[in-house]
């Protein structure tokens, strides 16, 4: 997927249940304003504040829900393309009033063990890698993101956003589960069209 761009969350509160392979997140928080520092491919800096507004996860949630499953969304280590980064997938997708959510299983693996240590102890954030698929709005100042596509959601020790990442971990059959950029050089052209908002547009 063309013109992707990662955004990195993470939280102080959540559980780990020793026996689990399913990991609860809120993998984009709602309303929540971060100050992002970024390179194009110039190596230029590029620095502006962003939020994601309600509902812009909308169009994921209905994805899953007419596929029947979340399992196209990938569930990866610091967003290792590697078949050794692929820990799991999603299998669960919904949206609140605080942010859109999601259920991963993990695979089982050799190396599960250590998986499961990372995200309780290093690997608390969430990272998800997205495109905008509609023109974000200019929002008193802050690029506002209206609608997204998630290409995959990373387990990552870096923040960017403070209101998201990893809830819990649990057991799979505990009864309780959840029912269920552009590129930053377009970036920046796209971000020097708005220094100026659009009648209606409060900046």
């Amino acid at each position: 997927m063309s013109n992707e761009i990662t955004r990195a969350f993470v939280v102080d509160e959540w559980e780990l249940r020793a026996d689990g392979r399913t990991v609860d997140g809120r993998i984009v928080p709602y309303h929540e304003v971060a100050h992002v520092i970024d390179r194009d491919e110039s190596g230029n800096l590029v620095e502006f504040d962003e939020q994601f507004l309600p509902g812009s996860c909308a169009a994921m949630v209905q994805a899953c829900e007419a596929r029947g499953n979340a399992a196209f969304v990938e569930f990866r280590l610091d967003h290792d393309e590697d078949f050794d980064g692929l820990i799991g997938h999603a299998t669960h997708m919904r949206e609140t009033e605080d942010g859109a959510h999601a259920t991963f299983r993990l695979y089982e693996s050799k190396d599960i063990a250590k998986v499961r240590s990372m995200l309780d102890s290093s690997h608390k954030g969430l990272s998800v890698k997205f495109k905008a698929i509609r023109t974000p709005k200019l929002i008193k100042g802050v690029v506002s993101h209206v609608q997204v596509a998630i290409a995959h959601v990373a387990a990552t020790p870096v923040p960017v956003y403070a209101g998201a990442g990893i809830t819990g971990m649990r057991a799979v059959d505990d009864g309780d589960g959840i029912l269920p950029t552009p590129e930053l050089d377009a970036l920046k052209a796209w971000l020097e069209t708005v220094r100026t908002p659009p009648v209606g547009i409060n900046a």
